[in-house]
């Protein structure tokens, strides 16, 4: 599937829940990513996107994985042509799509596709013709039959405009998809509804979506909650989310500052979608679920916040046990805040690190934690925002393979007690780890 100006190249799948669930709830899981375990299936050079339902139990999407060095490329990109292939979603393992005939016979820019529910079609997102001696290729929208009727473009597709990502809805029969058919190069998100005896309506943009920005990857949730992604200034495509009591959409805070379009719902608490590093960069899928919480120590006495992302090893050997010792231990600065802990003198696997710097040994101290990530584009992103609001000397730290960002750093426990009691009466979160951190 073409990129065009932006990586329209991605689109998100439908709900794949067994029953409607509570929309709201699954998606406020996604409002806390340092609460989120993310894991990520892809290529490091090849792309992986547009996922879509296929069945209850596959998605269909669009990948350059398995291209060889003479396949056809992309005239502006010089990226080898996607092809399409199913994911298994229980164990995820990947295979290529055997469509029929007429699907195999198209060539150049396929994109990924809308199943019709009762399996009888399949709305394919595909280029018109052969790119020109410019790249310039118009993309369009066709329907191909399983059941022998017959295959063609939608009926109220225009010939001078383009058309992307569908997304076919079950519960109110009606295709989403992404036109500049009234703006020449943006992008606005329409819908059609297809009634019982197979006529489509006439495309209607959707209400309070569209902007003067371009609007991509229509999906929907459960509840009728809309999803897509919205092109912006400074970063790449941003993915919003829109209620269906609502009148203005919400950005999400699984945003980085590259591309990130296609929220697709899998279950009751895994959500997936495409994620570039780069605005235009290569994408891989990114998958979303809650952290699982670690087991608690026998020994241990910080109890941290159900958002921890990482549990407080070296608190596991702590006696603090009274107000009176904690008392003592700032009065002696010789006293010992963990008088189990023993001096690191090789690497340990739960130690805070800097790049490219072995493991040292823990400080002493305790840290206030207000954000974890997998990756340190997200950490950057989320310490910008903070840094320029109520955190201004925040700092980044890491710890097994994750991003952390700290709040501040203290000496004596009552003072970090006061500090997260301060960011969290602020309407933040943050939780306690009883030990020093480092900067980055």
């Amino acid at each position: 599937m073409m990129r065009l100006n932006y990586t329209f190249g991605f689109l998100a799948g439908a709900l794949l829940c067994a029953a409607p669930l509570q929309a709201q709830s699954a998606l406020d899981m996604l409002s806390t990513p340092d609460s989120l375990q993310i894991d990520l299936m892809g290529e490091p050079t090849a792309e992986d996107y547009g996922a879509v339902p296929y069945g209850k139990n596959h998605v269909l999407f669009s990948s350059n994985r398995d291209a060889s060095a003479i396949a056809p490329k992309d005239p502006k990109t010089n990226k080898p042509l996607p092809s399409l292939y199913l994911m298994r979603l229980k164990d995820r393992k990947v295979t290529p799509y055997k469509g029929n005939e007429a699907i195999n016979a198209l060539k150049f820019y396929v994109g990924p596709a809308a199943l019709l529910p009762d399996s009888s079609a399949i709305i394919m997102n595909h280029s018109r013709q052969k790119p020109d001696e410019q790249g310039n290729v118009r993309m369009t929208l066709s329907q191909f039959s399983f059941s022998g009727a017959a295959n063609g473009e939608l009926p109220f597709i225009d010939p001078a405009a383009n058309y992307l990502h569908p997304f076919f809805d079950e519960e109110s029969y009606t295709l989403y998809f992404s036109s500049d058919m009234e703006h020449a190069g943006d992008y606005d998100i329409y819908q059609s509804t297809l009634s019982f005896d197979g006529v489509w309506s006439q495309p209607v943009a959707v209400k309070h979506i569209n902007t003067s920005m371009s609007e991509v990857f229509p999906t929907l949730l459960p509840g009728q909650t809309i999803a897509f992604s919205r092109a912006t200034r400074n970063y790449g495509l941003q993915l919003f989310t829109l209620a269906a009591s609502d009148t203005i959409a919400a950005t999400m805070e699984i945003n980085g500052r590259g591309d990130d379009m296609g929220l697709l719902q899998l279950n009751d608490t895994t959500f997936m979608a495409a994620h570039a590093k780069r605005k235009g960069g290569v994408a891989n899928f990114m998958f979303y679920s809650p952290l699982q919480k670690p087991k608690a120590e026998p020994l241990a006495v910080e109890t941290v916040d159900s958002t921890a992302t990482d549990s407080t090893a070296h608190a596991a050997t702590e006696t603090e046990s009274t107000a009176d010792e904690s008392k003592a231990a700032k009065d002696s600065e010789t006293a010992s805040i963990a008088t189990a802990t023993k001096p690191v003198s090789k690497p340990k696997k739960n130690t805070w690190v800097t790049d490219n710097t072995p493991e040292p040994g823990t400080v002493k101290g305790y840290s206030i934690i207000v954000g974890g990530f997998v990756e340190r584009n997200l950490a950057d992103n989320f310490l910008d925002k903070i840094s320029n609001d109520w955190a201004p000397e925040a700092f980044i730290s890491r710890y097994n393979n994750k991003y952390y960002v700290v709040h501040s750093m203290h000496k004596y426990r009552e003072d970090a007690n006061a500090a997260k009691a301060s960011v969290n009466a602020s309407g933040n979160r943050a939780w306690i780890l009883s030990t020093g951190l480092q900067s980055l």
